[in-house]
């Protein structure tokens, strides 16, 4: 049976998310402080060169997040909003993700699609790494995975989703173990995303 959150209490995912925060390198935590502020970074940038908000920037790129790796979430992002301001269309260039995102990705630029906090994951995300909302912290299937494991423990089979109510409470849980750190959430959950990552694709 896969683990789930629904399966611990507070404490064991406080912990959980503790062991893996320790278990960062300096270089990992000096990284992860910074991982968003390089990703709104990214965001004004194209917005600077395609002159479309950075906030539009940084939901497409959200909406093309899921399973794709950052560098080709970004590739993917600079194709979308460069294709729609030449007017080439949209099946001019492909993506790593599914038609669905894709066509709400394209919505989003001709403004007829906004993400909803009822989508937590993807509305975090782009709050983020457009806004740098200190409020939203991105749980995604790393972070919900590092609430489940220890280090050490290698790869383990757990759910890589959660439903709205269990989102808001780890996001909660996130929340407060940075707090005690004096950082943002989502820098706490940037130096936990990179290193489960770390351990788990070595």
């Amino acid at each position: 049976m896969k683990r789930s959150v629904v399966n611990l209490y507070d404490q064991e995912i406080e912990q959980n998310l503790i062991d893996r925060y320790n278990s960062a390198s300096r270089k990992t935590r000096q990284d992860g402080r910074v991982w968003y502020y390089e990703a709104q970074s990214f965001c004004e940038g194209i917005s600077k060169r395609y002159k479309v908000d950075s906030y539009i920037v940084a939901a497409v790129t959200s909406i093309l997040s899921p399973r794709s790796r950052w560098e080709r979430n970004k590739q993917d992002a600079e194709a979308m909003v460069k294709a729609f301001v030449s007017n080439e269309g949209i099946d001019s260039f492909t993506v790593c993700n599914t038609h669905e995102n894709k066509g709400k990705a394209w919505r989003t630029l001709e403004g007829g699609y906004e993400i909803s906090d009822k989508s937590p994951k993807t509305h975090s995300f782009a709050m983020n790494v457009g806004l740098l909302s200190p409020d939203h912290i991105t749980i995604d299937s790393w972070h919900i995975r590092a609430c489940l494991t220890k280090p050490g423990e290698g790869v383990v089979d757990t759910v890589d989703t959660i439903t709205a109510k269990q989102y808001r409470r780890v996001e909660a849980i996130t929340a407060k173990l940075a707090g005690k750190r004096r950082m943002k959430g989502y820098q706490f959950q940037a130096i936990v995303w990179l290193a489960i990552k770390q351990e788990w694709e070595k």
